[in-house]
């Protein structure tokens, strides 16, 4: 389960170098790049694959990759940036701490898996330990549009990671992350140009290691750490470590922004790496 750590960790550390790379362009426009230029790099693999296994591909699996790029990539980042834009971002944040708790149910209801009361109930823990991370917004400060958007979200991380988990018994993840980013990218690329408010770009170098940050560490590298996580251990499970997202953001922020914790946020903080650590000693669910 280390690999979910450190994919929880890149993409933990997103919300910093976003707002890094904000400064340079347009959020639209950031979010674009990021997956036009990591489709790009990762061509090499996808190439190896059309040469080496394009056998092991069936039209229906090909259709799920589509179907998971998009889910995956473009939506998940759209329903939460427009959502962030209409709402607080502690707000946000805490919706997303229901992640662990969605997959949950979503597997239980929709795909039948068999969870551990062990899991569900850490995965409880690592809501209120994220809501104790965040704190509580101004109620003037949320809305219910907002909100609402980021909960879809959640479902929808809920049904990629339940759906993902079956297409990585056939695909090998270093092809699967090359495949769900660049198909996620073409088809979900018209409506990302569509968002854009501003087309100047102000060069940076803060920006642009931002940039490329995001591009290698946070899509390809996050991406590929997931899937390969997700490859060995159970979808319920793998929820856990969503929740340390937001943990992993606080405490970059701490660290490279100087901003302050309050004694709420630390225990929410030891509440949420305390159920990540369980879940990770407990035995695999037997099918």
């Amino acid at each position: 389960m280390i690999y979910l750590l450190i994919a929880s960790f890149l993409w933990g550390t997103s919300f910093i170098a976003g707002k890094i790379a904000y400064n340079m362009f347009d959020p639209s426009l950031v979010v674009a790049f990021r997956y036009i230029f990591a489709s790009i790099i990762l061509s090499p693999v996808t190439i190896s694959f059309m040469r080496q296994e394009k056998e092991t591909i069936n039209k229906k699996d090909f259709f799920m990759l589509i179907l998971l790029g998009i889910l995956t990539y473009p939506l998940t980042s759209m329903l939460q940036f427009i959502g962030l834009s209409f709402t607080s971002a502690s707000s946000a944040t805490t919706i997303i701490g229901i992640e662990p708790i969605m997959i949950t149910m979503i597997g239980f209801i929709f795909f039948k898996e068999k969870t551990s009361p062990i899991v569900f109930f850490l995965g409880i823990i690592a809501f209120l330990g994220v809501a104790l991370t965040v704190g509580v917004s101004a109620l003037e400060n949320v809305s219910f549009f907002g909100c609402f958007l980021v909960f879809l979200s959640t479902i929808v991380v809920s049904f990629w990671v339940q759906l993902s988990k079956k297409v990585l018994t056939k695909i090998n993840s270093n092809y699967y992350t090359a495949l769900t980013i660049q198909l996620g990218t073409i088809f979900a690329l018209p409506i990302m140009l569509f968002l854009v408010k501003n087309w100047e770009i102000y060069y940076s170098l803060k920006g642009i290691i931002a940039l490329l940050y995001l591009i290698v560490g946070c899509s390809i590298g996050a991406g590929w750490f997931w899937n390969k996580g997700l490859e060995r251990s159970e979808a319920s499970k793998s929820g856990i470590f969503l929740a340390l997202e937001p943990v992993f953001g606080i405490l970059f922020a701490v660290l490279i922004l100087g901003e302050k914790l309050n004694f709420l946020s630390i225990i929410g903080i030891i509440l949420v790496i305390l159920s990540a650590a369980i879940c990770m000693i407990l035995p695999k669910q037997k099918s």
